[in-house]
């Protein structure tokens, strides 16, 4: 990096997956046709503890947020309502049709503050470089070059920005490859010079094997 970054923090939780389908040339944030999947992600019975998760973002109005990996807008609809009015949050895809029914969705809720951003497979392509969190829900296990999105990811947040990744660990899925090692995160992160702190979250999201606040802290403190 050619400057020098303050307090950050990535916080890996544990979590349990909604499985999908996937292949090989949809590696990288992959994912079903768009229609399948916002059926699949809004399962009446899915319950992601959207509002308890999003309590402990400590989100306040005026904040940028960058929701990647937006999918159908479980968490980028309340975290809009939680910045505004005058804070904006990138929904950010690959997917133009998943794009699509976003800005429909917040159309329908009143929500003026959302913005929709198409992605590219290594880089989230933000149009600015004022985000505040950048938010990782089950999306970096998907990603096939984490280091390399993480390095474009982090050149569009403020100095004192947070990257938070929520994901599920190895020993959750043992007979599948969707998941992160804590271990593999630190790296990652101590690769763009930010600290990493497990959080804790509700249950159903892993919060037995997480601990701290979800919040800036020093870097090197942990």
């Amino acid at each position: 990096m050619t400057e020098q970054r303050k307090p950050l923090v990535s916080c890996l939780v544990v979590a349990w997956l909604l499985g999908i389908g996937l292949t090989n040339a949809f590696a990288q944030l992959a994912q079903r046709p768009a229609e399948d999947y916002i059926k699949s992600m809004e399962r009446p019975d899915r319950d992601l503890k959207v509002s308890e998760v999003i309590a402990r973002l400590n989100l306040k109005p005026g904040d940028v947020v960058a929701d990647v990996g937006s999918g159908s807008g479980a968490f980028s609809i309340p975290m809009a309502k939680a910045i505004a009015p005058n804070g904006i949050l990138y929904a950010v895809d690959i997917d133009q049709k998943m794009l699509d029914y976003v800005a429909e969705r917040a159309k329908k809720e009143g929500v003026t503050n959302l913005r929709t951003v198409l992605g590219e497979f290594d880089d989230p392509k933000l149009p600015v470089k004022t985000v505040d969190v950048a938010f990782f829900h089950r999306v970096l296990h998907m990603i096939e070059h984490r280091q390399a999105y993480l390095n474009a990811t982090v050149k569009y947040l403020k100095p004192d920005g947070r990257v938070v990744v929520i994901d599920k660990n190895p020993e959750e899925s043992p007979d599948s490859w969707m998941w992160l090692k804590q271990s593999d995160v630190d790296t990652w992160m101590a690769a763009i010079s930010f600290s990493s702190k497990p959080a804790g979250l509700p249950p159903g999201e892993g919060a037995a094997s997480c601990t701290g606040p979800l919040m800036p802290i020093p870097h090197r403190s942990c």
